[in-house]
Parts: structure tokens; C-alpha cells; sequence
């Protein structure tokens, strides 16, 4: 575990001086503080770095409240996140890839240390808070959020895949998807052997029943391999000042069938006609697949 943790390490590290991350801060005494320093910073030692992100963590749970097991908020617009290393890594790795190849707004990725059983990610803080509430307010409007979201997704479906056929995360490694499961599993040669899966966890009868009876309109179609969010939700787009300020938690990102962002948006949130109506109109084409995915969650809870 050792040696893999230093893999994921130096690969996001390398990633992080690739991509200039200081063009990304925005706070003013981030950038002052961070920017001269990047490089010298990110080659001192990694307990040391480590000691200093878990004062960060102290430190914002005593201004900020406490945050999650996983996430806390952080002094000078800092944001950190622990968790699986190969979960972290491939998330890190994909924000990076997201915040050079569109302009979707995203975090900065900062740093990415070891942190024994888990690996720990420092990042920029976005502005805003959850989309939830701006909509039940009426503040976000239906017609600019669905614009907002076709938008963002254009960008994400127009990215360069690595391998037209395979399905995982986005550094090719298992999946992570909490529509299927809370660990991570995969990945697949092809669409086909993760249709599979997804039948495997139905009951034996109803996933018999599936593949008689309605699999074969969605299943037996041709669906390219896209990139994908994978986890989009209310609380993983941010909102500030009545404008829609980011999409944050890149974690269950990587290359997936092309419907997969609509299933998962539906999965989450599948009685609110706000959200129900942008996104199926986003993606009229998939009605189709969004059936097997109702006729799944019907027989099968991943929690």
C-alpha cells in the first residue's frame, strides 16, 4: 500500500505543476501566499506538508464548524478532502484534466499527500454554497440553470477518450459510482460486461425478469464510451449570489455509457420536476435507458 500511495502521490503532484494551478486562485491573499511559492512548497517533505494541512483541518473546524469525516472547510479559502487513495487520486487527476480542458469552474487542485490509511487532497474553495436552496427560492431559474448544465455537460461529452470501449474511473481504475454501490468496482472491458454487473445486483428473478422483458431496448443499443461527472446532485453544484458558481466532487468521474450522467442525475433526485424536467430535457434521447434504470432501483438498493 505503501509504494501505491507514493504512485498516486507523485502522478497528481506531477499533474499539479503541469497545470499551473496559481492561474486558478482567485482569493487575493491565497495567491499571495501560495503563487511565489508553489514549486518550493511542494517539494519539502511530505510529513511535513501533511502536519501542516492537519493543522489547517483543526484549524477550520474551530472557525467553520466541524465539516464531514472526509471534507473540512479550511482558512484562506482552502478546502481539503481525505479518503480512499486510488478514489482520491483519480478524482484529483480528473478535476485537473477538467479545470485545463473547459470552462466548467471547478476547484484548484492545490496538493496531494499520504496520509496513511488515506490520502489527503488541498484545494481551492469555491464560492457558494449547494444549488438546492437558490431553486426552491426561485433565485436560480429553470431556463438558466438547464442552460447552465447543457452547457457543462457539452464540454464534458466533447473530451477525448482514452479507449472507446473500456468503462472505469478516469485514471482507468475500478468504478466508483454510489447509484451501483458505496465501494468501488470494475472496471470493464466494455459497456456490455458493465451492463452485466448492473443485473448481477438485482435479485436473481428480477434480474431474469429485466433481461426478458425490457433490457433489450436499452442494452442491445449502441452507446459510446463518454466522459462523465458521475455523481451529479444539488450538492455537488454550487450557487453565489443568484449565478451558479461551480461543480465540485470529481471522485465517481471517469469514462462511462454516454447516458450515464442523466441516469445518476435522475437516481438522486427522480420526484422534484425542477430537476427532473432540465434534465430530461438535456437528454431526450435516453428515455429508453432511464426505464431499466427505474425498473433496477425498483429490485435493488446499493446502501
Amino acid at each position: 500500500m505503501a509504494s501505491m500511495a507514493q504512485t498516486d502521490s507523485s502522478s497528481v503532484i506531477s499533474a499539479i505543476r503541469a497545470s499551473r494551478p496559481a492561474r486558478g486562485i482567485e482569493q487575493p491573499l491565497l495567491h499571495l501566499l501560495w503563487c511565489p511559492w508553489t514549486s518550493l512548497w511542494l517539494s519539502l517533505p511530505v510529513p511535513f506538508r501533511r502536519m501542516v494541512y492537519h493543522s489547517l483541518w483543526w484549524a477550520g473546524k474551530r472557525i467553520y464548524g466541524r465539516g464531514s469525516f472526509f471534507t473540512q472547510h479550511a482558512p484562506f479559502g482552502l478546502f481539503l478532502k481525505r479518503t480512499d487513495p486510488a478514489i482520491l487520486r483519480s478524482g484529483s487527476l480528473a478535476n485537473i484534466f477538467v479545470a485545463a480542458n473547459t470552462t466548467i469552474p471547478v476547484p484548484t487542485i492545490l496538493d496531494f499527500v499520504d496520509d496513511g490509511e488515506y490520502s489527503m487532497v488541498l484545494m481551492t474553495q469555491l464560492p457558494g454554497e449547494s444549488v438546492r436552496q437558490p431553486i426552491l427560492d426561485g433565485i436560480i431559474t429553470e431556463e438558466y440553470f438547464e442552460s447552465t448544465m447543457r452547457d457543462w455537460l457539452i464540454q464534458l461529452r466533447d473530451l477525448p477518450i482514452p479507449d472507446p470501449q473500456r468503462v472505469s474511473s478516469f485514471d482507468g481504475g475500478q468504478c466508483l459510482s454510489f447509484r451501483v454501490h458505496k465501494d468501488p468496482f470494475g472496471p470493464f472491458p466494455d459497456i456490455a460486461s458493465f451492463h452485466r454487473r448492473l443485473l448481477r445486483m438485482c435479485p436473481a428473478a428480477d434480474g431474469q425478469r429485466l433481461e426478458n422483458e425490457v433490457v433489450h431496448k436499452s442494452y442491445d443499443k449502441s452507446h459510446r464510451i463518454l466522459f462523465t461527472h458521475g455523481d451529479i446532485h444539488v450538492h455537488n453544484i454550487l450557487a453565489h449570489n443568484g449565478h451558479i458558481s461551480g461543480l465540485v466532487d470529481w471522485d465517481c468521474a471517469g469514462w462511462y455509457p454516454e447516458y450515464w450522467d442523466y441516469a445518476v442525475a435522475i437516481y438522486h433526485i427522480r420526484r422534484h420536476p425542477f430537476w427532473v424536467g432540465c434534465f430530461s430535457r438535456i437528454f431526450p434521447q435516453y428515455e429508453d435507458e432511464l426505464e431499466i434504470e427505474k425498473a433496477i432501483w425498483d429490485v435493488h438498493c446499493p446502501w
